[in-house]
Parts: structure tokens; sequence; C-alpha cells
């Protein structure tokens, strides 16, 4: 017993640190779909503080939880599914099955 609680001390931080949620990534993202039809379609990505986050395309509005992993950016669904986004820079892709790939750009701020 005494063993499990030193091994939960030690790594406890390191799963922490792997799962970081990163000040600089916070803020909004934009991206258009450009869909068969011609159709330009604008979605955005809000990146909030503590972790939490929406993706707004039309009227439609899905929550997520998220955090930074390397270059990697997860995108944690209420559903269980995780959406996994290379950081590029100050942009996000995403490859997104049925739609293909999404490059969000960081808004600037107002």
């Amino acid at each position: 017993m005494r063993s499990l609680l030193m091994i939960v001390v030690v790594l406890a931080p390191l799963a922490l640190a792997a799962c970081d949620r990163s000040p600089s990534l916070v803020g909004r993202y934009e991206a258009v779909h450009e869909e068969g039809s011609g159709a330009r379609r604008p979605i955005v990505l809000e990146l909030g503080e503590a972790g939490q986050g929406a993706w707004n395309a039309d009227s439609e509005s899905i929550s997520f939880k998220w955090d930074a992993r390397g270059k990697e950016l997860w995108l944690h669904t209420r559903a269980g599914g995780v959406i996994r986004a290379a950081v590029v820079g100050r942009e996000l892709v995403v490859d997104m099955p049925g739609v293909g790939r999404l490059v969000f750009r960081r808004a600037e701020r107002q």
C-alpha cells in the first residue's frame, strides 16, 4: 500500500505536466470550410482559461475541454471523443473525417 502511494505521489506531477493548458493557446481561432457547393462556412474555435472551450459553426455550439500535449492540442468532447489538432505557430490544423483539413488561424485581440 505504501509503495502504491509513493508511485502516485511521484507520477501525479508528471501526468499533470503532460496535460498542459498553456495560456499561450488561449484565445479565438477562425477557419473557413469550403463545401462541395462552393459555399464558405465560418467555424470559430474558442479556447478559454482552465481548459474550457467551444466549437461554433452556423448556429450550433459544441463545448469541450482541451489540453496541449507537446505540439498537439486535444479537444475532449462530452461524448468521450477526442479531436487532435497540430499546433503550428499561430495556427491549429485539424483533419476531420468527412470534412477534410481545417486550418484555424488565431484571431487578433480587439
